[in-house]
């Protein structure tokens, strides 16, 4: 079982380093889209006629990509925990050990199981938000035909993915027989 602890871990990581790197590619070339757009605004070519607010939520989508950590954390405060997620403690996961994961009830062996593999929950989580942000760029370009409503549902899955411990232990708490 700690093999495969290990190895969902690892998985975790590997996602939770690559995560930064593709926002801060992502934040780039939204900046680049939006002062292109702005720059096509005053040509009589303009790609974006009628649309015009495609390059400012560029803009703000750039923003939005380079600070996504801070927009995780807030997330995650408005979800009603105090988790704080940064890019520095990316590399610092060790992967938890619980010694009798069955527990003393089956409400417990979930807590355990999920707790073990909670780098890769939160991580997964990260990396739904981070699709969602990508599809609601596409939406606000008109690339897709997602809905905005299928982008918020995503996001907030993922939100609930990264705060999984808190997730599990209420759902066992609400399942629990007295």
């Amino acid at each position: 079982m700690q093999g495969l602890v290990n190895f969902a871990g690892e998985i975790g990581n590997a996602i939770a380093i690559m995560i930064p790197t593709i926002c801060y590619i992502l934040a780039i070339a939204s900046f680049l889209f939006a002062g292109w757009g702005l720059w096509l605004q005053s040509q009589p070519i303009n790609p974006f006629q009628g649309r015009p607010w495609i390059p400012l939520a560029s803009l703000v989508m750039s923003g939005a990509f380079a600070s996504f950590d801070r927009v995780l954390t807030l997330a995650n405060g408005s979800a009603g925990t105090s988790m704080q997620v940064s890019i520095g403690s990316l590399t610092s996961y060790t992967p938890p050990t619980v010694s009798n994961v069955l527990g003393n009830a089956p409400g417990e062996a979930i807590v355990n199981v999920v707790t073990l593999f909670s780098a890769f929950f939160q991580s997964f989580g990260a990396m739904a938000c981070l699709w969602a942000f990508i599809a609601w760029r596409g939406i606000i370009n008109g690339q897709t035909s997602r809905t905005l409503s299928g982008c918020i549902v995503q996001f907030t899955f993922g939100v609930m993915l990264i705060n999984i411990i808190q997730v599990t232990t209420w759902l066992t708490e609400i399942f629990q027989t007295t």
